[in-house]
Parts: structure tokens; C-alpha cells; sequence
């Protein structure tokens, strides 16, 4: 019998003798290296060694850009002020009136007057505010007139205008743009002479013009 033999037969006798304390041991050293490396926090680090992250590329959605510090989110563009100005370069002959009673030359009668009446050497009629012209036409009582629709609805209408009407429908204007002259064309006020029938209402509902008009702006 050969050496190794004679070894090998000794190494597998002592194995066999000693085979429960060396099943300990390896528990023993397994429990430890686990221990070990919950205390690192290390697992899968040999399953990850060499692993290159992917590259996130195109489909990474970048963060919103920090806001502006300068901007208030409560900030709203300041919106223009409507500002009507006087429809003609003149003075009030007759003023508004929707509970009394006022006498008509014309008509010869007691009625309401839902409107301002002016006059002026200047026959030029204005457009009391920027715009849009809504509807130009003719009526035997309130002649030829024009109407403007406005922001922040308001209309406004001017009666009583000569043939010559400088706009026409859907046409926008700005404040101030000549829209006719004064003639006697209203029926229900041709005894008036040459004036205009201003009227204005707020959302479908007549209004005094007066407590609109600034009326010092000629």
C-alpha cells in the first residue's frame, strides 16, 4: 500500500470521526459572514460587481425648471379700463329719463326718454369707445343709426345720424372715430333740429349714459 493511500485512508477516517464538529464550524462561519455583511450592507455586492447602470437616454423626464422667484402666480395682465368719452364736440339738450314723464314736441306727448339728446354747431358723431360695430340701419322713429357693442358688456347707440354713416357692420372702431353727423332723420324727435339720440345699456339693460360718460373729454 502507498503512501497517499495510507493518507488518504487516514484524512477519511478522521472526517468520518470528527464529520458533526466540522458541520458546526461551517454553520458557525456562514452565520458570521452573513452577520458580517448585514452589517455592511453588502449584500449582492459580488452579483452587481461589474453590472454598467443603463443609460437613461431621451425617455428621463428633466425636473420642471425652478420657478421664477420675480413672478407672482397670482399676478393677472392689467386689463384696460373702458373709458367713454362724449359722442359729440357739444352740449346736452336733453337728459336721460326712464321714470318721469317728459313732454315731447314731436309726438306731442308725455314719455319716458331712455336716452341723451345732444347739439352742437360740430355735427360730428363719435364713437364714445373702442369697439365693434354690431348692426347700421334705418327706423322711421329713430332714423339712421349705428351700434356698438363694447367689453364688459356694454353697448352703446347713436340715433338720429344723417345717410352718409362712415362705418358698417362687424367693422371695429376705436374711440373717437367719426361715425356720422347729426341730422334730423329720428322721427319721434325731428322737431328737435339736428342732435343726436345717444342711448347706452349694461348687459341688455338701459343705463343713464351720463353716469358713464366722462364728459369733460371732447
Amino acid at each position: 500500500m502507498s503512501k497517499m493511500t495510507v493518507a488518504a485512508k487516514k484524512i477519511g477516517e478522521f472526517m468520518k470521526r470528527n464529520a458533526f464538529y466540522l458541520l458546526i464550524v461551517l454553520c458557525i462561519a456562514s452565520v458570521a459572514t452573513v452577520i458580517a455583511l448585514a452589517a455592511t450592507g453588502d449584500f449582492g455586492a459580488a452579483d452587481s460587481a461589474g453590472v454598467i447602470d443603463e443609460d437613461p437616454g431621451d425617455d428621463v423626464i428633466n425636473p420642471d425648471p425652478a420657478p421664477d422667484d420675480d413672478k407672482d402666480p397670482d399676478e393677472q395682465p392689467d386689463k384696460e379700463t373702458l373709458s367713454f368719452g362724449m359722442p359729440v364736440n357739444g352740449t346736452i339738450s336733453q337728459e336721460y329719463s326712464d321714470t318721469v314723464l317728459v313732454w315731447n314736441d314731436t309726438l306731442g306727448q308725455y314719455q319716458v326718454h331712455l336716452g341723451v339728446d345732444f347739439t352742437g354747431d360740430d355735427l360730428s358723431v363719435l364713437a364714445a369707445e373702442k369697439g365693434t360695430v354690431s348692426e347700421v340701419g334705418y327706423d322711421i322713429l329713430a332714423g339712421n343709426y349705428v351700434t356698438i357693442d363694447h367689453e364688459d358688456g356694454y353697448q352703446t347707440r347713436y340715433y338720429s345720424l344723417s345717410d352718409d354713416v362712415k362705418v358698417s357692420e362687424g367693422e371695429a372702431v376705436v374711440k373717437g372715430q367719426l361715425l356720422g353727423t347729426m341730422s334730423t332723420s329720428r322721427g319721434s324727435e325731428s322737431l328737435a333740429g339736428n342732435h343726436l339720440h345717444f342711448e347706452m345699456s349694461k348687459d341688455g339693460a338701459d343705463i343713464n349714459p351720463l353716469d358713464v360718460l366722462v364728459l369733460e373729454e371732447k
